[in-house]
């Protein structure tokens, strides 16, 4: 009897527990839609989404106005205002789980990037990769911005990392093959282009990037038969 009691009282307790999980999902669903639908907005109207944007964050809506908000600012034209609120973001209480924090720290490095503030960058980058170290975009953040700074020899090294974990990534192996070219070992960085455009022929940059090596091996060909 004693037993039964005891179940029959829980039963509430149990049923409030499951109710609030339930609560809990539900607004979380509601957030991630409002926060999908924010974003989508910036691409019909800048200065709408902001507005919108700022009243949600306002209103508690925590990570996803705040990240939603620096998209917009972004998209305004303002690279530097939001990479710093990524930055802020990313080590804000409510910054979420290590892999949204490593996401946040991804974007700032690469708006600051876009801001030509590679030293800055290179630091976003750096904080996001002691949260997730197999990271790619943070890695090829952080090897662009090592490149912007003349350090091709520690951009080619991410770029190395990237590629154990993404062996066919097209994106790094074009970034690769810029660094060995810069360090002169213009064969490397020959084998390194034509794998980018094997696994994605339709990126412009790549096929620019490979003319420019195949005319500096010209030019070195033409001075070598010179001297």
């Amino acid at each position: 009897m004693k037993l039964t009691l005891t179940l029959l009282l829980s039963l509430p307790l149990i049923a409030t527990a499951f109710a609030g999980t339930a609560c809990a999902a539900d607004l979380t669903a509601e957030f991630d839609a409002k926060h999908k639908a924010c974003l989508e907005r910036i691409s019909e109207d800048n200065d709408l989404a902001y507005e919108e944007a700022m009243i949600w964050q306002d209103e508690g809506g925590g990570r996803r106005a705040k990240h939603c908000v620096a998209m917009a600012l972004y998209a305004l034209g303002h690279e530097d205002e939001a990479a710093r609120r990524l930055d802020a973001l990313a080590i804000a209480a409510d910054g979420g789980t290590k892999l949204m924090r490593a996401d946040f720290y991804a974007e700032a490095a690469n708006f600051w990037l876009v801001d030509g503030q590679p030293d800055r960058a290179y630091k976003s980058a750096s904080d996001g990769l002691k949260l997730r170290k197999d990271h790619v975009d943070l890695r090829i953040a952080r090897a662009r911005a090592y490149a912007l700074l003349e350090r091709y020899d520690y951009a080619e090294t991410d770029l190395t990392s990237v590629l154990k974990f993404s062996p066919n990534n097209a994106d790094a192996l074009r970034y690769r093959a810029d660094a060995k070219m810069k360090q002169g070992r213009l064969s490397e960085a020959k084998i390194d282009i034509e794998s980018a455009l094997r696994a994605d022929p339709t990126k412009v940059e790549t096929a620019l990037l490979r003319g420019q090596i195949n005319e500096a091996m010209r030019l070195a060909a033409l001075d070598k038969a010179e001297n």
